[in-house]
């Protein structure tokens, strides 16, 4: 199976990190999922998603079967459920953290609104009271194609990708289950 193989570019350039892993993995019917199309759009989208606020794990299938019936999504796969410590402020609960990959024609400012957009259909309030605050749903623009960005609001890839378990493990699960690029 092919899962927007262009967005695993970063297998190739992906160097080992030294952290200390205390979370664990959680399967779902979605997570690790694949739900493909026959139609290959020309941009390649990979997201982080991580939750600590309410039934995460509910948010997260709902949001993967909004993407999988959304027509401008194809090709959609995700990693196994991590769950981790939460780090920065590590006074509340573990996190539940996923990759998404998929192919769409939206172009970057597109998909980062449409972004924005499911974060507060899921109750995600932009203002936090202080960094790495408690949330419903946080979605992170990881990679966008290849492309390199960086503006006020946004930078692609996202910073410290390559520093955070919560993203090189379900990043590099998922390229194990739905193979290289």
């Amino acid at each position: 199976m092919e899962c927007a193989s262009k967005t695993l570019w970063w297998c190739k350039i992906l160097k080992p990190q030294c952290y200390e892993d205390r979370g664990k993995l959680v399967y779902t019917s979605c997570f690790p999922g694949w739900c493909g199309r026959s139609h290959a759009f020309k941009n390649a989208v990979t997201l982080g998603i991580g939750s600590n606020v309410g039934d995460s794990k509910k948010v997260f299938r709902a949001l993967w079967g909004w993407l999988a019936r959304h027509r401008l999504v194809s090709r959609l796969c995700s990693s196994p459920l991590y769950i981790n410590p939460a780090f920065g402020y590590t006074n509340q609960r573990d996190f539940t953290n996923a990759t998404l990959s998929f192919q769409t024609p939206l172009s970057v400012g597109q998909l980062f609104s449409m972004l924005f957009y499911l974060e507060r259909r899921w109750g995600r309030e932009r203002k936090r009271p202080f960094k790495n605050a408690p949330r419903t749903l946080d979605i992170d623009l990881l990679f966008f194609n290849r492309m390199v960005y960086r503006q006020d609001y946004l930078t692609l890839p996202h910073p410290q990708w390559n520093q955070r378990a919560s993203v090189l493990i379900p990043l590099s699960l998922q390229h194990a289950i739905w193979g290289p690029a």
